[in-house]
């Protein structure tokens, strides 16, 4: 982690590490996209999307009529996920440079907003969450991975780790609700929201 703007955030010289297949193998990103249950023509939100590790996976996943949000906050990423786009040809993604305060996410547009070990580096979450809300569809989903806060060194520092617990309750405060669970993957929780007012 390192700070940007007053914001501790991911340090853009392990990007390398993220695209490696030692993280595809912890990772499980196939699984992941699976338990998403993503269709064909879905819009997804890859917020915190780095170099486009997930990006390009649900870009194929959604395919042509479907339609992929890449964002981030660091312009590295922003180069990187343009790069990426362009040489891989993937023309359903929009990469938008997002602000710490919201991401920048049309209205009312997406499926499901999905954050890989971002969700931490989210200063004001309950205010940030309501933003994302904002830019879900009336049944849309929030999916949340992070590390546990007390397994294995490989990952963020422990300091900078949060308990599901933690984020449960955040995000109900943000209006959402907790809807499913994943446990298959080895150093990570992986929580699945639904806003609260649809579900209750």
């Amino acid at each position: 982690m390192i700070e940007v703007e007053g914001h501790r955030v991911f340090n853009p010289e392990y990007l390398w590490y993220l695209e490696s297949e030692q993280r595809d193998r912890w990772q499980k990103p196939d699984q992941v996209i699976q338990a998403l249950q993503l269709s064909e023509g879905a819009v997804i939100a890859d917020i915190g999307a780095g170099g486009g590790y997930f990006t390009e996976r649900f870009s194929k996943k959604v395919g042509r009529f479907g339609h992929v949000y890449a964002v981030d906050v660091q312009d590295i990423m922003i180069a990187k996920l343009n790069e990426r786009v362009k040489s891989n040809n993937l023309e359903n993604v929009t990469v938008i440079k997002g602000k710490f305060e919201t991401p920048m996410l049309p209205l009312h547009a997406i499926d499901i907003a999905f954050f890989s070990s971002v969700y931490k580096e989210i200063d004001n979450r309950i205010q940030y969450m309501k933003e994302v809300r904002r830019s879900l569809k009336p049944d849309g989903r929030v999916a949340v991975i992070e590390f546990y806060k007390d397994r294995g060194p490989v990952g963020p520092e422990f300091g900078d780790r949060l308990y599901e617990t933690q984020i449960i309750d955040e995000m109900e405060k943000a209006g959402f609700v907790l809807i499913q669970r994943f446990d298959f993957l080895p150093k990570e929780y992986f929580l699945l929201f639904g806003i609260k007012d649809i579900l209750t």
